[in-house]
């Protein structure tokens, strides 16, 4: 339940994941940017990370799916929680066999959708003014990740632009590398809760 809906004391821990896993992602290419940037290039293409990550989206989906359904709709749903998860499963399958083609874009799309739940949910309520930062990149990810789902050569032509030149990937991946640093830094400064601190309301 954690992963569906966490509460604002949370958003520390959800913060610096964020942040950690786009500084992690950005610092490939400030380090070493044709090297990176020769990878990012051929990312759009490659069968096996749009298959994990289609894999994972669509699991996330499938414990995600069944929670919403017995929110709004209780009785009924709860006896049609086994036939969601089949369901799917069988569009996981679906996915990875009949739709090679930018399939890393697409399933990139699935992730960016999803991972803005917890964070929205988490930075609800938090009392602190910086939560705004986390609000900003939930919605540009639930944004930029509908549309790559929709037209993922969205995604491929981002990248391949990105990733033109050495010196454009690394300033693109320094600007990504700020953002993961003051998240993580958001995250260990301004997102901690006192004991006697109230939520927002």
């Amino acid at each position: 339940m954690f992963i569906l809906k966490p509460d604002y004391p949370h958003l520390a821990l959800l913060s610096g994941l964020l942040g950690a896993a786009t500084a992690l992602l950005a610092l490939p290419g400030v380090a070493a940017p044709e090297r990176a940037a020769a990878w990012w290039r051929r990312f759009p293409r490659s069968v096996w990370p749009g298959r994990v990550l289609a894999v994972v989206s669509l699991a996330w989906a499938a414990l995600w799916a069944p929670f919403v359904m017995l929110e709004f709709f209780q009785g009924a749903a709860a006896r049609m929680f086994p036939w969601v998860q089949v369901a799917f499963l069988a569009l996981a399958a679906g996915v990875v066999l009949a739709m090679p083609d930018l399939l890393s874009c697409r399933a990139a799309g699935m992730l960016f959708v999803l991972v803005p739940t917890p964070l929205l949910s988490a930075a609800r309520w938090h009392p602190s003014p910086a939560r705004l930062l986390v609000v900003l990149a939930a919605y540009a990810m639930a944004v930029a990740g509908m549309f790559w789902i929709a037209k993922p050569w969205i995604l491929r032509d981002w990248i391949l632009a990105a990733n033109a030149t050495p010196r454009r990937a690394r300033a693109v991946s320094a600007a990504f590398l700020a953002l993961g640093l003051a998240l993580l830094l958001c995250a260990i400064l301004a997102f901690p809760l006192a004991p006697d601190a109230r939520p927002l309301s």
